[in-house]
């Protein structure tokens, strides 16, 4: 699997930025070598970055990320003069990766003229080895696997830009608190004879399941409930809320997530507010009720009182109320929280960008796999759950797990090498390749994906995978300030022959530079390292561990402790 780094440039808008992905509950157990704070004493050099960050150009999502936390970390320490209370930055993050190729496609189904079959990846081989299997997949494609011969699904093992959210109930809204979700890609392709191939309408799916936490099987699924995380074309999204005995489904990005107190009010900018007017409790205590209002230039323009769990909206503001409690003296409530912004209103059945339509996926029951997934545009409804805080969704009468996007749009036809197709707003690739090899014929997925996104002082977001979050801004006036933030360099563009210090992000295995550091007996980085932050000849910051979790957790130690 390649991975190669575009860029990671940040703008900031109002004056210079920091960005950095949440890193509560980081390790201690760091190991540093040499003084790493005279190193980042020279890594700015009058009001410029004097260092060039470098990164593997094979590397994992996971380091791609920490060159660029910590590029944004280099970016806010150019200017230190003055602190101010409001601004925005522009992030832009543009990475790639692609799957291992197919079988030999003329090969393997060289007397299947006619037929179909499967080509299906996700961001993990477990995902992959569990729900690669025609009975699971065939309900989400119009034209089953029907090959007589090779494999009816072509499992491509990993995709590693697709989303995996190990965490996505961060607020313990169901009955799974650390239920995951994760991405996948499907084609059903009809082999017409050889170097000719063919995929039609509907036969493209992407969509976004929910397990139980750990757990990879499609009988070990999660259902979806009001104020989960779920992933659409690589950014996170709040379920908001659905509308009972509809199609539609509003999903939104979260402003805020906690607690607030009686009288409390979050600011969401452009003059809006929400606020907790008062939390009332029975006198048996067995219900609670919460009264929300949505305020716009100080006067209220949307409210809401009722027993918990239940949301306002209003246009593209969301407001989920999960729980409320007195403290023990009765005198202060509080409520638990989401809110969520740029919320918008999808339908099942419905476009949800051009030619793809949304779908929710439920399963039905399979006597050879225990279940098989299914694509329905039916009405919502919602259902309690004593063990959940929130309700969770159904659609037609069966629980929904996921979401999915279907294509409608024209046929692909005479598919041979050097031809693509390409999933919702070119999200991902399908790449049929010859791989230089006369008369064969492979397939594989890719993705070459750029993520823009715009946060305030305060926000946080999920981009490719990871929470950034923008703490707060550096400037030296109030006026508009350009940020001088490094733009991280590929191993195969940079030389350990510079006049610029280095950060090398990754050891000897994931960077070329580190590898080289480590056959000249300067550093010694093997796969049983802790995380480790070296400096070496007194100009390069090795950042890097044992594995790729360990790398990451050196480089939050760096931006967070110097």
């Amino acid at each position: 699997m390649a991975m190669s780094l575009k860029k990671i440039t940040a703008i900031a808008v109002g004056g210079a930025m920091v960005a950095s992905a949440l890193a509560s509950g980081v390790a201690a157990n760091v190991v540093t070598v040499g003084d790493i704070k005279e190193f980042m004493k020279n890594v700015v050099k009058d009001g410029e970055p004097n260092v060039d960050i470098v990164v593997g150009s094979k590397a994992a999502a996971m380091d791609v990320v920490s060159a660029a936390d910590i590029a944004a970390k280099i970016g806010s320490m150019c200017y230190k003069d003055v602190s101010i209370e409001d601004g925005s930055a522009d992030l832009c993050l543009d990475t790639s990766a692609d799957t291992t190729l197919s079988d030999d496609l003329n090969d393997v189904y060289k007397n299947d003229n006619g037929n179909y079959f499967l080509i299906f990846t996700t961001p993990k081989r477990s995902y992959t080895d569990n729900l690669g299997d025609a009975d699971i997949l065939d309900n989400l494609v119009d034209d089953k696997a029907n090959v007589t011969t090779g494999s009816k699904v072509q499992k491509l093992p990993r995709l590693s830009t697709l989303i995996r959210d190990t965490d996505a109930d961060p607020d313990d809204v169901s009955s799974d608190h650390s239920a995951d979700a994760m991405e996948f890609l499907l084609a059903s392709v009809k082999r017409v004879d050889k170097d000719n191939y063919e995929i039609d309408k509907g036969d493209l799916v992407y969509g976004a399941l929910m397990f139980k936490d750990g757990k990879y099987t499609v009988d070990e699924l999660q259902p979806l409930y009001i104020g989960m995380e779920i992933p659409l074309l690589g950014e996170n999204y709040r379920i908001v809320d659905v509308d009972d005995n509809d199609k539609k489904i509003y999903l939104g990005k979260e402003a805020y997530s906690g607690n607030m107190e009686e009288g409390e009010t979050y600011d969401l900018g452009n003059g809006y507010q929400v606020k907790i007017e008062s939390v009332l409790q029975t006198v048996n205590n067995n219900e609670v009720k919460v009264n929300v209002e949505i305020i716009k230039d100080g006067k209220v323009v949307a409210t809401k009182d009722d027993s918990i769990p239940f949301v306002l909206r209003y246009k593209d503001i969301g407001v989920i109320v999960y729980n409320a409690y007195k403290n023990i003296a009765e005198t202060e409530g509080y409520a638990s929280v989401i809110i969520t912004k740029d919320v918008k209103e999808y339908e099942l059945g419905k476009e949800f960008v051009n030619d793809w339509k949304l779908y929710a996926i439920t399963r039905e029951g399979n006597s050879t796999v225990g279940y098989s997934l299914k694509l329905v545009d039916n009405d919502f409804s919602k259902e309690s759950d004593p063990l959940a805080k929130t309700k969770y969704l159904e659609v037609g009468g069966n629980k929904v797990y996921g979401l999915a996007l279907k294509y409608d749009g024209d046929k692909y036809d005479n598919l041979d090498s050097g031809s693509t197709v390409d999933f919702a707003n070119d999200y991902a690739t399908l790449e049929f390749t010859d791989d230089d090899e006369s008369g064969k014929l492979f397939a594989r997925y890719k993705m070459d994906i750029s993520k823009e996104v715009s946060l305030n002082i305060g926000e946080k977001t999920e981009v490719l995978g990871t929470t950034l979050e923008l703490k707060d801004i550096k400037a030296e006036g109030q006026r508009v300030v350009p940020v001088k933030t490094p733009v991280a360099k590929l191993d195969t563009e940079a030389s350990l022959d510079t006049d610029k210090y280095l950060i090398l992000v990754g050891g000897p295995v994931a960077n070329k530079l580190s590898e080289e550091l480590q056959k000249e007996g300067k550093i010694d980085i093997t796969n049983d390292s802790p995380a480790t932050l070296q400096v070496v000849d007194n100009r390069i910051l090795v950042v890097a561990g044992g594995d790729r979790e360990k790398t990451r957790e050196a480089a939050l130690y760096l931006i967070e402790n110097y």
